[in-house]
């Protein structure tokens, strides 16, 4: 969806580096109260992107089969993207890929977690994160290898698990969070993915929750400006 030059809008980053996460895009673009843009920089470049000058509410970040570490051409060029963003308070949730990104940016350390394995299903998450959502556990959609192994100086955590210290980051100064696992999976995300989920209702609600506080969020951030 085209939003109008000054009506405030969400931005979506889908960093996949094969097959598009269309159906979490629609999910979020439903969810959301302002219109919504769909950018592709793995795929298509960043030129829509650098098209994004004004009227940006919130910038959600999805993930993605590439690493931090990798030496592509789109990977450097989002990151100054983001961190322009950042130095002008717009709210940023990265997710996944997206989580480790926002951390490697303000200087957290990225790497593999359980020797490389890559792990896919669901784990058991306690979220504390009150600007978007009251305290809570959960279930929510994985699917990883990397993990943030050192976060940025002073982030707060708001949200971990058994398996994963840092599952959730917070700057505490500026409005940016990161969640290690998927918030935006939906039943099309599972599938391109290969992940199995029994019972995704309940395996997608919570994940819901913290993509909804997050664009409420940026709803008011936006109206007071």
């Amino acid at each position: 969806m085209t939003s109008a030059p000054h009506t405030g809008h969400i931005v979506v980053i889908d960093p996949a580096t094969h097959t598009p996460e269309l159906d979490c895009f629609n999910g979020i673009a439903r969810r959301s109260t302002l219109p919504t843009t769909y950018h592709l920089p793995a795929l298509h470049g960043l030129d829509s992107l650098d098209r994004e000058k004004t009227a940006i509410a919130g910038v959600v970040i999805l993930g993605s089969g590439a690493s931090v570490h990798d030496e592509t051409p789109w990977i450097a060029p989002l990151g100054h993207w983001l961190l322009a963003q950042a130095a002008t308070e717009v709210p940023l949730l990265g997710l996944c890929f997206g989580h480790q990104l926002l951390a490697h940016l303000f200087g957290g350390e990225i790497g593999l977690l359980w020797d490389g394995e890559k792990r896919r299903g669901t784990r058991i998450v306690h979220v504390k994160a009150p600007s978007l959502l009251p305290q809570t556990v959960g279930p929510l959609v994985i699917s990883h290898r990397e993990g943030v192994l050192r976060p940025p100086q002073g982030w707060r955590v708001v949200a971990h698990s058994d398996d994963v210290i840092y599952d959730g980051l917070a700057d505490p100064e500026r409005p940016i969070w990161g969640f290690q696992p998927h918030p935006e999976a939906t039943a099309g995300f599972v599938a391109n993915n290969q992940i199995a989920v029994e019972n995704p209702e309940n395996a997608f609600a919570l994940g819901h929750r913290i993509v909804g506080g997050f664009l409420d969020l940026a709803v008011r951030k936006w109206q007071c400006r």
